[in-house]
């Protein structure tokens, strides 16, 4: 038992230390979320946006998916690609990175590119690291294609299992010394209630 607390203390401390940024980063930009109507944190109004055309050259075979990862090597552009749309003569699709997003309509005839993008400050950038997880609403089932997003999802799946792991960390510690903290069953109780009550209005609403 006094060996199994040990190790239980060590991965704690050290579970702990590891997400330490994490949790900030995820606590600002849960507030963020939250309370958008902060002027300091005010990301929309302040974004950056331009429109270009570029001249581009097209490669062959004519696959869309040749096509797309060609104008962005020859655009130099990084990011998530969703909302791929194909029609005659026309390729459209979507890069989206946190912050910045751009949208391109591909003319495959006069082999041009109409370009559209925005760029959020780091407010923005924070808040979008929140949710971002490369997902195309159109087609959940899709796999992400930008390395990036993979390793961010891994890093999202590692973080989830760790606080996992922190908070039944944390209760069998309390366990041991919970005679000499006299509300924190209290505690322990309501925070239950609270959950549960929110997971009821889910499956009522």
């Amino acid at each position: 038992m006094r060996s199994f607390n040990s190790w239980n203390r060590k991965v704690h401390i050290h579970i702990g230390l590891f997400l330490l940024l994490f949790i900030w980063l995820f606590s600002l930009s849960g507030l963020l979320l939250n309370h958008g109507n902060w002027k300091f944190a005010s990301f929309w109004d302040q974004r950056q946006q331009k429109e270009s055309i570029r001249k581009i050259t097209l490669p062959n075979p004519m696959d869309s998916s040749v096509i797309i990862s060609h104008i962005m090597q020859e655009l130099e552009i990084l990011g998530e690609v969703n909302n791929v749309k194909l029609t005659s003569g026309a390729l459209d699709f979507r890069v989206g990175s946190p912050g910045r997003g751009r949208d391109l309509h591909v003319d495959l005839n006069d082999k041009t590119v109409l370009l559209k993008e925005y760029h959020l400050n780091i407010w923005g950038k924070i808040r979008t690291l929140h949710t971002f997880n490369g997902i195309d609403k159109g087609n959940i089932s899709k796999p992400a294609n930008w390395f990036i997003t993979n390793v961010w999802r891994i890093a999202m799946d590692g973080i989830a299992i760790a606080l996992i792991l922190l908070c039944m960390s944390s209760w069998v510690m309390w366990y041991k010394i919970r005679k000499d903290y006299q509300w924190s069953a209290f505690v322990l109780i309501v925070g239950f209630l609270i959950s549960l009550y929110f997971v009821y209005l889910i499956r009522v609403i």
